[in-house]
């Protein structure tokens, strides 16, 4: 059995330049401010909100950590994967998993909201147990709370009102929602920056001392919130109702899908049943610049905004692809346009003959998609740093599909909804380029 990618190259029909595009994403670039010079000592959000586990992640990058953490972080990552729908379907939904970087405002720290709704930030905990007050929250969670207060502050719009919102795990689930409203954003701010200077004192010595105070273990009282005093907590009813609200009514498998799943559905089969985690990581200015060619895209989209009753359902109701990922698409020939499905990315390839194509993978991922929707055309956009200043091209991609593609498509996905790993043979190999694990797990 040939591996997914490959195996859904052969239905590519043809690959057209789209220059027009290619040009109005430059035009949209050199209205975009230029980002700062990445500092030195970079850190994620949630590393600040527990400087010592990021102490020791970065210090002891191969400690283990047991399966039933492993467990856990996979049940909240999933949930996290379909929360997106359910965020989608509540009025005033703006965006899911954004980039908020606070070196705008000279701290060395990104992290992604969960979701932007009629301006306010989302944040999304899962756990065993689920708070039921304001007391509970501040003394078994606040790093939660920390967390959400800190994206309030990385953001340029200041929200005030934000929404923390804990579901169990589980179904049905149950959920909580409070309301965060700030109080002061400058006394957060030193906050956040208070907490890189101590980490990254900490890293440099490499004694971790002055980060003891942080430390806690999930669902017992450890340490106190650091900005309570600069927030008000309340009971958030309305939102937790809308929130439920939009759970009842989302008719999408629970355990959703990703087009790279389909394609390396080895690696997802191992994580769901041996929690075996994927290996592939990513350097954190590939992050960067992935973030910002799906950002320019986004900016693309704002000209060809979809018609959103014209969007199609899926045959399989698994895999996810979210309605942003759309775009109208016009021509001379057709101005009324059409809406297709879009990815975008960055590629590292430092050559301009590597300009001529989008690479194999994701040639394979928009096949992936389009043979979902019933659709033969869609578009690649890349972005290519390494090529030179405002380099991007976007690539129209025509499929020649047959049943097989769907055919196929549908067979991993029912062995992977079993979650049996004795199928694991009956599914595609992973492709040359995926790791194995320590035993070779993947594409023995």
């Amino acid at each position: 059995m040939e591996d997914m990618i490959n195996f859904m190259h052969k239905f590519v029909k043809k690959i057209t330049s789209d220059d027009s595009l290619a040009g109005f994403i430059k035009n949209k670039s050199g209205e975009q401010a230029r980002s700062p010079t990445s500092p030195e000592a970079y850190f994620f959000l949630t590393d600040i909100c527990s400087p010592m586990d990021a102490y020791v992640k970065r210090n002891f990058p191969n400690m283990e950590v047991s399966l039933d953490t492993r467990k856990k972080m996979n049940t909240g990552n999933k949930m996290h994967r379909f929360a997106v729908n359910w965020f989608q379907g509540i009025d005033g939904f703006e965006s899911s998993e954004s980039l908020l970087d606070g070196i705008y405002f000279g701290l060395p720290v990104r992290g992604r909201i969960d979701a932007r709704i009629s301006g306010s930030i989302i944040e999304l905990k899962t756990k065993e147990k689920i708070p039921e007050n304001k007391e509970e929250i501040l003394s078994l969670h606040p790093n939660d709370v920390e967390q959400l207060g800190f994206y309030a502050c990385l953001d340029p719009t200041k929200p005030k009102i934000n929404h923390l919102i804990f579901m169990s795990q589980g179904i049905p689930y149950k959920v909580t929602s409070f309301k965060i409203e700030i109080k002061d954003f400058n006394k957060i701010r030193y906050v956040i920056k208070s907490r890189i200077d101590e980490l990254s004192k900490a890293l440099k010595e490499k004694d971790m001392s002055a980060l003891k105070k942080y430390g806690y273990y999930e669902g017992t009282k450890q340490r106190e919130c650091e900005i309570s005093p600069y927030i008000e907590i309340t009971d958030d009813k309305e939102f937790g109702e809308l929130m439920k609200k939009s759970i009842e009514s989302w008719d999408g498998y629970q355990d959703t899908l990703t087009p790279y799943n389909i394609l390396i559905p080895r690696k997802y089969l191992l994580k769901q049943v041996l929690g075996v985690e994927d290996e592939f990581s990513r350097e954190p200015e590939d992050v960067r610049n992935i973030d910002y060619a799906k950002k320019m895209a986004f900016e693309l989209r704002k000209s060809f905004l979809p018609i959103e009753y014209e969007i199609k359902k899926g045959n399989f109701k698994e895999i996810l692809f979210p309605k942003s990922g759309w775009i109208r698409r016009k021509s001379a020939m057709d101005p009324i346009g059409k809406d297709i499905p879009f990815i975008a990315h960055s590629s590292q390839d430092d050559r301009d003959e590597g300009m001529n194509s989008p690479g194999k993978y994701k040639l394979a991922e928009l096949g992936i998609i389009l043979s979902n929707f019933n659709l033969s055309k869609g578009l690649i956009i890349v972005y290519y740093p390494e090529v030179g200043h405002d380099k991007y091209k976007v690539f129209e991609v025509e499929y020649a599909f047959d049943d097989s593609s769907k055919n196929r498509i549908k067979e991993i996905i029912d062995i992977l909804k079993t979650e049996d790993i004795s199928k694991l043979k009956d599914l595609p190999p992973c492709p040359w380029f995926i790791h194995r694990d320590k035993k070779g797990l993947c594409c023995s």
